[in-house]
């Protein structure tokens, strides 16, 4: 199977048209229109057995409003396609809409419509409309330049170490082996429903990122769903620059490892590159952690508290086709 980097990397090739907008998490298109859409898929993203169709309805929207925050927008519409097996009920489908309705609400997102389809497996795919300020520079993967600093907002590897609380649940459901788990030692109950919640509920970052993209006339931005990591290779490789990543800077939750921060993902934190000088303003939004550094060069390093630079690798952040 190909990598997903291989799929996009031909899709550029074959549509021409779409090679401008394929780099980052969202398009911005005329009239400061930003579009972006994605999929949850049963067996893949969720399973009836550990979550409830509210939480899926909540992360379905709120995955595709990260790539919003990601470009410094604010979400408007969206559109919602159901793609659905024969034995779903209308209460299980009222009950999406719940979580779907609840997310919009909060984030000011109006749905509009969507399409319905017959499937063997669940398939939520929505698009989401927002809007850029007029007159903001576009907040791309490209736009880090050597001298800049890297910054981030939240904590990270919370998601993925609530991905094994609820690996660990449906293990103890379907009595079936899930080697690799982290280890809970030491995590009351109530830690673990939280970590939970933290992934199946992930927050926008849509305020912080609005704010990140007034403060600056240049800024690269992505959100953290791939992983801590990813995001800096991604970074690294469209703006041509080498970043250096601070491990002793990382923004680490208590039972939070350096591995899971860095290549567990579904974060949906923000993760950036300004100027010393924009980054002054940014350290005023609260949350803000500067991580690391921008350089001459190329790639992605993480600086080991013994002062080693290892390279950070995208082999094992998240992949969609593994």
């Amino acid at each position: 199977m190909p990598t997903e980097q291989e799929i996009l990397n031909l899709i550029r090739k074959i549509t021409p048209d779409s090679k401008k907008y394929l780099h980052d998490d969202a398009a911005i298109i005329e009239n400061n229109l930003v579009l972006t859409t994605d999929t949850l898929v049963e067996n893949t993203h969720f399973t009836l057995k550990t979550y409830t169709p509210e939480e899926i309805g909540w992360k379905a929207l709120a995955v595709n409003l990260s790539d919003i925050a990601a470009m410094g927008g604010k979400p408007l519409y969206a559109l919602v396609s159901l793609s659905l097996p024969g034995k779903i009920s209308l209460q299980w489908i009222k009950n999406l809409y719940k979580g779907i309705n609840s997310c919009a609400k909060k984030y000011k997102t109006k749905i509009i419509g969507g399409n319905l389809a017959r499937s063997i497996e669940i398939n939520i795919t929505i698009m989401v409309i927002g809007k850029v300020r007029a007159g903001l520079a576009p907040a791309l993967r490209s736009n880090a330049k050597p001298g800049d600093l890297v910054f981030a907002t939240g904590t990270f590897g919370d998601s993925a170490l609530g991905f094994n609380v609820i690996a660990r649940r449906l293990k103890e459901l379907t009595k079936q082996s899930r080697p690799g788990l982290h280890k809970m030692i030491g995590i009351a109950s109530s830690g673990k429903a939280l970590l939970a919640m933290t992934h199946k509920k992930p927050i926008p970052q849509i305020e912080k990122g609005v704010k990140i993209a007034k403060s600056c006339k240049r800024v690269a931005l992505m959100d953290t769903s791939d992983g801590l990591a990813n995001c800096l290779i991604q970074i690294a490789n469209e703006s041509k620059v080498k970043i250096i990543l601070d491990e002793e800077k990382i923004p680490l939750s208590k039972n939070v490892t350096v591995n899971l921060a860095l290549y567990g993902g579904e974060d949906y934190q923000l993760i950036g590159t300004a100027s010393i000088n924009e980054i002054k303003k940014i350290k005023k939004i609260k949350g803000i952690h500067i991580i690391g550094k921008v350089l001459k060069g190329k790639g992605a390093f993480l600086k080991q508290r013994n002062s080693k630079l290892v390279k950070l690798d995208l082999k094992k952040s998240y992949e969609h086709f593994k």
